[in-house]
């Protein structure tokens, strides 16, 4: 059964290792086949990157025997789709005896980073477990559960090579163990600290989004005027879903309404989502339609417009992005960028843009598999394998998020303000 679904989220988004369960040699086989087969008859570089496909299912085929569980199969089918060294690509594993992070009793409320071969704290979220356990932004991880972060991110198959999307993958899994630990407890080992850092995930008690059966996802928005001398909105989510859309047209609608100097978008680890929001949102900030490029694949292609709207804002736009910043965000970004009608702030995105859908497969797992590729209207670029290049590049800086400073933030303020002098010549 096809779950119908147009995804633009990386393959991992909330979803990680799952415990072994008895699989036969023949339904191995049969989920085997449906993958390939699929990737076959629907992967939109009919080249497939240069690759012989069938000396590609003769390669892995054989070791599909050998897999005792689904988990063990996934190992191998993810392997093969890796060959194609595209994002959106990949077997998701279905589980009743793990949680999906963010459900009861799996919260952490924090983010990471890996900076320079270090575990970073990027964010914490206020009176989450983290927060109340004394956890600060700017914290380096050494340590988890006694086991040195080195040890971990090698586990984890992540070397100081690794691409930005496996580091996402890896520190999701990561985020995923620690969320579910063995004795209900997680302890963190951090740099400069004497203690240790122990403390009991908890429940989200934020709200959901969805994207389809059994597809859901915890979801924030915020927005706030900035204090200063500067009439600054910013506007904070970390996921592109339906239910955030009204909220997010009446805070654009607020900046116009207060005739606010600039701006201020973040989507600093924000990894997409329903690509076609990407226009609605675009359509708050324009008075003239825009073409923002188009999805291609052999059968035709999907252009994405986006179209003027009322209470549009028409002021300075400054778009804050890192390397979680993935699919939507891409499309978002780089479209507001090639038509010069925003700022882009931080450092360069993920570089995982393709629209996906998801298949059921015969063992039960789930197939996600891109469908066509994206390339901008302007520049005719292709995102995946680039991403969105800032026009203002911020470095990752640990240090002054330990102070409590946001650079990102800073840079977006200074440029406004460029904007409002610049206005007065």
């Amino acid at each position: 059964m096809k779950l119908k679904l147009l995804s633009l989220l990386p393959l991992c988004f909330f979803s990680g290792p799952l415990h072994a369960r008895d699989l036969s040699p023949e339904l191995a086989q049969e989920t085997f086949l449906a993958v390939w087969e699929t990737i076959d008859a629907s992967f939109y570089d009919r080249t497939f990157n240069g690759l012989d496909w069938q000396a590609i299912k003769e390669k892995y085929q054989g070791q599909v025997d050998t897999a005792k569980s689904n988990k063990e199969l996934r190992v191998v089918l993810n392997a093969m789709l890796g060959e194609l060294g595209r994002s959106h690509f990949g077997v998701i594993g279905t589980s009743t005896t793990r949680k999906t992070p963010g459900t009861k009793g799996t919260y952490l409320g924090l983010q990471l980073r890996h900076h320079d071969g270090r575990l970073i704290v990027y964010e914490i979220t206020p009176k989450s477990p983290a927060a109340k356990a004394g956890m600060t932004p700017g914290m380096e991880i050494v340590e988890v559960e006694n086991e040195p972060v080195a040890t971990l991110l090698k586990r984890h198959t992540l070397d100081p090579q690794s691409g930005v999307l496996m580091v996402y993958r890896a520190l999701e899994e990561i985020l995923e163990e620690m969320g579910t630990p063995k004795d209900g407890k997680i302890t963190l080992k951090v740099n400069g600290h004497e203690s240790l850092f122990d403390f009991a995930p908890g429940k989200y008690k934020g709200k959901y989004g969805s994207m389809g059966p059994q597809r859901r996802y915890p979801m924030s928005f915020k927005t706030r005027r900035i204090p200063g001398d500067q009439k600054v909105r910013l506007i904070d989510f970390d996921i592109f879903l339906p239910a955030l859309m009204p909220r997010l047209n009446q805070a654009v609608a607020k900046a116009q309404s207060e005739n606010a100097d600039g701006l201020i978008i973040d989507l600093r680890g924000n990894p997409g989502g329903l690509g076609i929001m990407a226009t609605g949102l675009i359509g708050r900030l324009i008075d003239q339609e825009l073409d923002l490029g188009d999805m291609n694949n052999p059968s035709g292609n999907l252009p994405f417009h986006a179209f003027p709207q009322e209470n549009a804002y028409l002021g300075p736009v400054a778009v804050l992005v890192d390397t979680f910043s993935a699919s939507t965000s891409e499309i978002f970004a780089a479209a507001l960028q090639e038509h010069k009608r925003a700022h882009i702030i931080g450092r360069p995105t993920m570089a995982a843009v393709l629209p996906s859908v998801i298949d059921k497969l015969p063992n039960g797992d789930r197939l996600q598999y891109a469908i066509g590729d994206f390339v901008t209207a302007v520049n005719k670029v292709h995102l995946e394998g680039r991403g969105v290049i800032p026009d203002e590049l911020i470095p990752l800086n640990p240090a002054a998020l330990r102070e409590g400073k946001d650079p990102d933030l800073d840079a977006a303020l200074r440029w406004i303000k460029s904007q409002e002098n610049k206005a007065k010549k």
